[in-house]
């Protein structure tokens, strides 16, 4: 039909068309043809809704779907109608006449809805349906600016899996997986308004991926744009060529994985393709091979380098002879390559003309048959060298087919193997043993000699194939000088000085044990009876299979005696004429493992000293910066002691006292742990010891409930100690002891006693409560510095380490008894010593009235200087101070002393500088100087006092010790005098 004809045709339809038209508010404004004939738009009262439900009661089916009679269904067409924006709804009518319904907006704001008659219309459509329907290529319309899909055909739907309830309000973007493929294909059509053969991916309702190639354009219909698309799916076509190009890659891959090389040439003799192993094997011209080669420049390039062994010098030959032979089947043919390589070469020729060439590397072939050459050259050379005598013989008759020159030594020139052996039946044992394995080692028999003796021996034979034959190959081993050897052995495992023992693995049967292992067992049969657990044998074996050997396992075993010990087992798993044996020895670590445990007691005391050097370090650095302060407030409290006379002031100068005498005390207990020897040693009587610090510990504990008694024995001998020291370890091992009870509310009974040692020449002293006891955790801790139990605030953790410092500085030692029950209990061992007696240093009663003597003080520490000058000042001495060594010297040399009293520790010139001057300068002066200080525990000041063996104090001072030492001094002066 012609454009003309179909235009008139659509004005003809327009012609039957009818309408009617509502204003914004949906009241009727205008109507014509079929709507003039409704009731509701006769009356002119009725609404959008009213007239539109009454004219579609006309109406059997709307878009192929019939609809019901009920008014539900009307109003839902009303609503499909009202919001179809312009596209035609097409309906039929109850007597079979077809209407297109649509809406379009009115100039007023409201809407006119048309009723066109389209039987005639739809008439002719139906062949371009019936083409549509039926044609087998995919179609689809779709509009270009919403996308939506107005018509599908049923080979587009097929195509995308759409099912017949999904094919209204689609969208053409469903069809794409992937927005932007769909955005550029409109871009184009919007820009030519038609593409063709255009491939995109594609995909169905069911998510499948469809690859097709498309063609669409844009046409103008009713004043829409609709884009009609056809595609071609290519899904079978792309997988054909998938497959094709996989088939070509598995092909590629197959070659390229062949391990021999392979080259393809065609008609013309130019190179197609090759894998690696191709070039590998032509590496010397592997810069040439390039698709396109030629193989006559590949033969002559390889001549001309020097590739192959056989064209050496013979190039021109050897090419001309490859050009004129031309291509023909070649089947391994062997080349050998100047570099010493091997190929076996293949041509292959191919129905198209080319050829193709195989290479395979047979280096490692050709290497071996030389090899195999040069072998069995080399083996007849070392059978005939071995020191082994070896003879081939033929199993069924026993004729010798081969002997080599130790052979003939050992049995002569026998021509039969029978001869070797004592009797017909040893040589049919053999070989019957030979032949049920094909093979035997170490087969133990007596032979024949060359000179007709026998002797022991050991074959060693395997079942052959020689020309056809079945023979056999012995070796022999003369075991005369082996069995010798082994006798010798036993003679000397038998005399070892160490347990030795062979066992079966399996039974734990004794198979050999020497006269050592027997003194420690006992003549036991079985191994299973050294366990005192049997189970540690099984475990121990399990190591053992699993590690062939085993060194210095620590096990539980009973010697002769029925007695358990710990012992070590050394041991190696070996095959013993086909059973597995356990050969080992064994050591008894009782003694060691005494001697570790005292090594280890000696170590931990060896820690504990080592602390205790620390913590004295420490300590004696705080004593030090305490001494000179304390000195002052000592000494100054001391004198106005004696001074004073009013009851109040003395109160008063009494709580400055103790209070001063309490610090001291401390700073002199610190020293007491930090130096190595106690301060003053002497013969001390223990059980008074004891005595006094009982006293002086138990004073008012009876009203707290606490018993603490003495059990002293009599006659115990003195101790060289410092009885002072010795009183306080006591006293404060029993203050631990009452604070423990008094804290877990557990044990009222304290008790000190007194004993005699174990070897003699120590005393023991235990303190022994029945308290909560020391927990097993803490009590390898309890001697370390700053360690305690108690609650912050209670405790220093400093009375054990000061015991334990103390005790180890008079040689002794105190421990906490870790068996102890009930309780704790400590023992402290001190050294016995012999009695001695005390040299009389009483001052005489005329040092005292002396008067007059001049004394040098030197210290500079200003305050401590004067309180010493004092002192002596009241005692009539005439004193002079110097603050410093340097202005002690210059003292010297103006005036003559009587006395110098110096500090140790000064800037510049020091006590070692000023003494030093002194005997240098002033010799007269060194037998009345005396030293005092606060730092007895430095190494200078240590040295200085033992070298010079003066007499000194520590401070604090308090004036009656400072009036000892000058009196002491001076009465010395007076009796050498």
């Amino acid at each position: 039909m012609s454009r003309h004809a179909t235009t008139e045709t659509d004005s003809a339809l327009e012609q039957s068309a009818a309408f009617v038209r509502f204003d914004s508010a949906g009241r009727l404004m205008e109507a014509n043809g079929e709507f003039l004939t409704l009731p509701s738009v006769v009356s002119g009262q009725s609404g959008q809704q009213d007239v539109l439900c009454e004219y579609l009661e006309r109406f059997a089916a709307i878009n192929q779907d019939e609809i019901g009679g009920s008014a539900r269904d009307r109003l839902r067409i009303v609503e499909m109608w009202k919001r179809h924006g312009g596209v035609p709804i097409e309906a039929r009518t109850r007597d079979g006449q077809w209407r297109l319904l649509s809406v379009s907006p009115a100039g007023d704001g409201g809407a006119l809805f048309l009723s066109i008659n389209h039987g005639a219309r739809r008439r002719r459509l139906n062949l371009a349906q019936l083409l549509a329907e039926n044609i087998p290529l995919p179609m689809w319309v779709n509009r270009i600016d919403t996308g939506e899909v107005l018509y599908s055909n049923p080979a587009s739907n097929r195509l995308y899996d759409v099912r017949p309830d999904a094919q209204e309000n689609r969208s053409i973007a469903e069809f794409f997986p992937d927005r932007d493929d769909s955005i550029e294909m409109l871009r184009r059509l919007e820009l030519k308004g038609s593409i063709e053969n255009y491939p995109v991916k594609t995909k169905s309702d069911t998510g499948k991926e469809i690859l097709v190639r498309g063609c669409a354009s844009v046409l103008d219909h009713d004043g829409l744009k609709l884009v009609v698309n056809a595609v071609q799916d290519l899904t079978d076509r792309t997988e054909l060529e998938e497959d094709t190009h996989k088939a070509r890659d598995m092909l590629r891959d197959a070659i390229e994985s062949l391990s021999e090389g392979f080259a393809l040439y065609d008609e013309d003799g130019r190179l197609v393709m090759f894998n690696t192993r191709y070039r590998e094997m032509n590496h010397a011209v592997e810069d040439l091979l390039e698709p396109g080669l030629d193989w006559e420049i590949l033969m002559r390039e390889t001549a001309r380098r020097g590739v192959y062994a056989d064209a050496i010098g013979r190039e021109d030959e050897w090419i001309s002879a490859r050009i004129e032979n031309g291509i023909e089947y070649i089947q391994d043919y062997e080349l050998k390559h100047t570099d010493g390589t091997y190929y076996a070469v293949s041509v292959h020729p191919t129905k198209l003309g080319g050829f193709v060439v195989t290479r395979t590397d047979i280096t490692a072939r050709k290497q071996a048959e030389i090899a195999e050459r040069d072998g069995d050259l080399l083996i007849r050379q070392v059978l005939e060298a071995s020191p082994a005598p070896v003879v081939m013989a033929r199993v069924g008759d026993g004729e010798i087919l081969y002997r080599n020159p130790a052979a003939i030594e050992l049995f002569g020139k026998r021509e039969n193997a029978t001869e070797y052996y004592c009797s017909i039946d040893d040589r049919a044992d053999y070989i019957t043993t030979l032949l049920a394995d094909g093979r035997v080692d170490d087969y133990k028999l007596t032979l024949i000699n060359r000179d007709g003796e026998e002797f022991p021996a050991a074959t060693y034979g395997r079942i052959a194939d020689y020309k056809g034959e079945e023979v056999v190959v012995t070796t022999t081993i003369d075991l005369t000088g082996q069995n010798e050897a082994e006798a010798l052995i036993r003679k000397v495992l038998e005399a070892c000085p160490v347990p030795v023992q062979m066992t079966n693995a399996e039974t734990g049967r004794l198979l050999f044990r020497s006269p050592e292992t027997t003194a420690l067992f006992g003549p036991v049969e079985m191994a299973g009876e050294y366990y005192v657990n049997p189970q540690d044998r099984d475990e121990y074996l399990d190591i053992l299979r699993k590690t062939g050997s085993i060194y210095e396992h620590k096990i539980q075993l009973t010697n002769a005696k029925k007695e358990p010990f710990w012992g070590s087992i050394s041991a190696r798993l070996i095959e013993f004429r086909g059973e597995q044996v356990v050969v080992s020895n064994t050591r008894d670590l009782t003694d060691e493992l005494a001697l570790q445990e005292e090594l280890t007691s000696q170590r931990e005391l060896l820690f504990q000293n080592e602390k205790m050097s620390a913590l004295g370090e420490l300590l004696a650095g705080v004593a030090h910066e305490l001494n000179n302060p304390l000195s002052i407030v000592v000494g100054h409290s001391l004198m106005l002691r004696e001074e004073a006379h009013e009851p109040e002031t003395i109160k008063r100068i009494e709580k400055i006292s103790g209070a001063a005498e309490r610090c001291a005390k401390i700073v002199k207990t610190f020293l007491a742990m930090a130096r190595q020897q106690p301060a003053k040693m002497e013969n001390t009587d223990v059980n008074a010891v004891i005595t006094t610090a009982v006293d002086v510990a138990g004073y008012g504990k009876k009203d707290e409930g606490l018993e603490i008694v003495c059990d002293l024995s009599q006659n115990m001998p003195e101790i060289v100690a410092d009885a002072d020291q010795i009183t306080q370890v006591i006293i404060n091992l029993i203050i631990n002891a009452e604070q423990a009870i008094l804290a877990a509310g557990e044990g009222n009974r304290i008790s000190v006693a007194t004993g005699s040692g174990k070897t003699g020449d120590t005393v023991e002293i235990t303190v022994t409560d029945n308290g909560p006891g020391i927990p097993k955790n803490i009590i390898a801790r309890i001697f370390e510095p700053f360690f305690t139990t108690k609650d912050v605030g209670d405790g220093t953790g400093i009375g054990l380490a000061f015991c334990h410092r103390i005790i180890h500085s008079h040689g002794g030692h105190i421990w906490a008894d870790p068996d102890f029950r009930g309780g704790s209990r400590f023992v402290i061992s001190l050294p016995a010593g012999a009695p001695g007696t005390d040299e009389d240093t009483a001052a005489g009663d005329s040092a005292r009235s002396r008067a007059g003597v001049r004394a040098l003080v030197v210290d500079d520490e200003v305050e401590v200087a004067e309180l010493i000058a004092e002192i002596l000042k009241k005692e009539g001495f005439r004193v002079t101070l110097a603050h410093s060594g340097d202005e002690a010297v210059e003292r010297l040399g103006e005036e003559r002393y009587d006395l110098l009293l110096s500090d140790l520790n000064m800037p510049s010139l020091d006590g070692r500088g000023l003494y030093e001057t002194i005997r240098d300068r002033h010799p007269y002066l060194i037998d009345k100087t005396a030293f005092i200080t606060g730092d007895t525990m430095g190494a200078a000041s240590q040295s200085l006092l033992r070298e010079s063996q003066r007499p000194h104090l520590e401070k604090p001072v308090s004036p009656a010790e400072l009036r000892e030492l000058v009196y002491g001094i001076l009465n010395s002066e007076k009796v050498d005098g």
